[in-house]
């Protein structure tokens, strides 16, 4: 069954300098794979994404403000787009705990990230399940939040699924990690198991016009299988490490491919963003590469 779309929204990346690039905000209804090379930024990225979001859900003044000045510098030639913000912001963890998180998010930012994330989203930890197989798992039992014994017969891959379909309409939803669903060994399941279950994840999410974030990290599965799941997703930010003409390496995002976004990066001629993560702002854009 297929479904006229009547009505075109975007919602914004949550970065100011990552949004004044890509027109405003990411098309609604987008699965999008965050490809990272270890401490690239992709977790910083979700972070800033978050608590900023977070913010232009609590000044609603502000965000009219903002779409407002958006629909203004729509061309005539152009498809009307709004923006909107989610419902809420779910937080699917597979094997940390919240505590983990929100430590992490304490330690390394201002409070204010802190305190939007421990208020404003919703943590769904699946940490019973996927330790359920774990050799540690008598250890594990002592965490009163894991409950080997509840639902013995879940599937995680089912379990993961069931949490999409009831909240991923209209909301934002992060599942870390997809790199632990792929090299999970229970329940029997395998990568095509994983590429059927992200196929309909993403046909089914043009209906739930929402925001889907999913982490991988890079170079970790064989290449076949890595190109197959980019062609899948919608979008692909890759982060990366490179090395500059200073001393020291510089952290760098590229947009590897984006339904419906590609296109105006290209008119525009960038070709990757320099990136920086401080204690104040979380992750930003900085310099903006293009081709020359």
């Amino acid at each position: 069954m297929s479904m006229l779309i009547t009505e075109f929204k975007k919602i914004p990346s949550g970065i100011k300098t990552l949004d004044a690039n890509i027109n405003d905000g990411f098309p609604a209804g987008s699965v999008i794979l965050l490809l990272e090379d270890v401490g690239a930024g992709a977790r910083e990225f979700i972070y800033t994404s978050i608590s900023n979001i977070i913010d232009l859900k609590s000044d609603s003044r502000h965000f009219e403000l903002i779409n407002k000045k958006h629909i203004e510098q729509i061309d005539d030639d152009e498809i009307n787009t709004t923006l909107t913000l989610p419902g809420e912001i779910y937080y699917i963890s597979l094997s940390r705990s919240r505590e983990d998180i929100l430590y992490e998010n304490a330690y390394a930012f201002h409070k204010n990230f802190y305190n939007n994330l421990k208020q404003g989203i919703v943590f769904k930890e699946l940490s019973d399940i996927y330790f359920r197989n774990s050799i540690i798992r008598n250890s594990l039992i002592s965490d009163k939040q894991m409950n080997f014994n509840d639902s013995p017969d879940k599937n995680l891959l089912e379990e993961i699924s069931e949490l999409f379909d009831t909240h991923a309409p209209n909301n934002i939803v992060i599942l870390d990690s997809l790199t632990e669903l792929i090299m999970y060994e229970g329940d029997y399941l395998n990568k095509n198991d994983i590429i059927m279950f992200l196929k309909s994840l993403v046909r089914i999410s043009k209906t739930w016009n929402g925001l889907i974030y999913l982490i991988l990290g890079n170079n970790i599965l064989d290449v076949q299988t890595q190109e197959i799941i980019n062609d899948i997703v919608d979008g692909v930010l890759t982060f990366e490490w490179f090395a500059k003409k200073s001393v020291k390496m510089q952290r760098g995002l590229y947009i590897t491919k984006f339904r419906g976004l590609l296109p105006r990066l290209e008119q525009n001629n960038i070709e990757k963003f320099d990136t920086r993560i401080t204690s104040d702002d979380g992750f930003e854009v900085s310099n903006i590469r293009k081709i020359i």
